[in-house]
């Protein structure tokens, strides 16, 4: 819970975040993707909008990023993908004061995923385990979603993160990522090909420098729009083989990282606490190539703001968030605010950018 001395909380926000933090207790009731769609529903609908702490995120001072491709920042954090896999509830999750939306993994053509069950929670290490497949309505009624919100990205940039359908060979990839982004062309702030879930067979096995040339080859110049998603369990020497390419080759920059692979107590990718080491040691093995060159975003075991703090020292100019929003709430956002905050203020800085990168100094 945040502190309720701090001067910026009215009674207003202080009922709103109590309440919206035991609604999130009940929906942890239910089973993962049940609640999950249960969640997304009530988004979708605008019914929690007056429970959102939107009006407090804005306050914050000293927390501005730029982030080249997406935009100046209030501040570095964002809703990773998966959360909102179809474009359904990004108003929802602006209220809640992110302030940059990813949505996807969008396929081209619609896929129902894996079977169920397909997602699982592991609350004693704050972790998610899922196994969804890309569960998709695809591009062309995502793209009309888009169209009909009218979204302003001047106000809260949004991204698309695109993947390959699962019927869809390792010769035909570069394909389904090329009609992704074409279906999106022009409608989002940036675009992120997702090469990186474990869930999808063979789709981790596109992160390699022939896939990246064929991509340069097929996009051209509009290969300084897109950002690449890797994994988290990729060794040291081909992940930064691969950071040479995509810095090389001009890619818009990199998010840092996916899902670990796991088999136990459930097949899939784990997400939370378990990962963070994994995604920190990402972003250093990347910034021992580009020196600081090549836009990072963080993302995987971000709980808290002294995990946040981290990964921006450790070269990232932004982060993105998705399990602690399940297991924290809705006011996360405003929550690891305000750990930043103290974090930076403990450690002397009081600017975002003074932060960044500040591990290797």
């Amino acid at each position: 819970m945040p502190s309720w001395s701090q001067p910026h909380w009215s009674f207003r926000e202080k009922l709103a975040c109590s309440m919206s933090e035991r609604g999130t207790a009940i929906l942890r009731l239910f089973p993962p993707e049940l609640a999950h769609n249960i969640g997304m529903k009530i988004l979708e609908k605008g019914w929690a909008s007056p429970l959102l702490g939107q009006s407090l995120s804005a306050r914050f001072s000293g927390l501005n990023t730029d982030v080249p491709g997406i935009g100046r920042l209030s501040h570095p954090l964002g809703l990773a993908a998966g959360f909102d896999k179809d474009c359904r509830a990004p108003r929802s999750f602006a209220q809640m004061g992110f302030s940059f939306v990813e949505v996807g993994t969008i396929t081209p053509r619609p896929q129902p995923g894996n079977p169920k069950p397909r997602m699982f929670r592991v609350p004693e290490q704050m972790a998610i385990i899922n196994r969804m497949g890309f569960n998709s309505t695809g591009s062309s009624l995502v793209s009309q979603r888009l169209d009909a919100l009218k979204w302003d990205h001047e106000r809260v940039p949004l991204g698309v993160n695109l993947g390959k359908n699962k019927t869809t060979t390792a010769d035909e990839a570069i394909t389904d990522y090329l009609q992704g982004y074409e279906a999106f062309r022009g409608k989002a702030r940036y675009y992120v090909f997702n090469l990186s879930s474990p869930n999808t067979v063979g789709l981790r096995d596109l992160a390699n420098k022939t896939f990246v040339r064929e991509l340069v080859a097929e996009l051209g110049a509009d290969i300084c729009h897109i950002w690449l998603k890797l994994d988290p369990d990729m060794g040291k020497k081909k992940l930064q083989e691969l950071i040479e390419a995509v810095s090389e080759y001009g890619f818009q920059g990199v998010i840092l990282s996916n899902t670990h692979r796991v088999e136990w107590p459930e097949a899939g990718g784990l997400s939370g606490h378990p990962l963070a080491l994994a995604a920190g040691n990402s972003l250093e093995w990347a910034y021992e190539v580009h020196k600081g060159d090549l836009p990072m975003v963080a993302s995987g075991g971000i709980l808290s703001g002294a995990d946040l703090f981290e990964r921006l020292a450790r070269g990232a100019i932004a982060a993105q968030i998705y399990t602690a929003l399940v297991y924290r709430g809705p006011w996360v956002v405003v929550q690891l605010l305000i750990e930043l905050v103290e974090e930076m203020k403990l450690r002397g800085f009081s600017e975002v950018s003074e932060v960044v990168g500040s591990f290797y100094e």
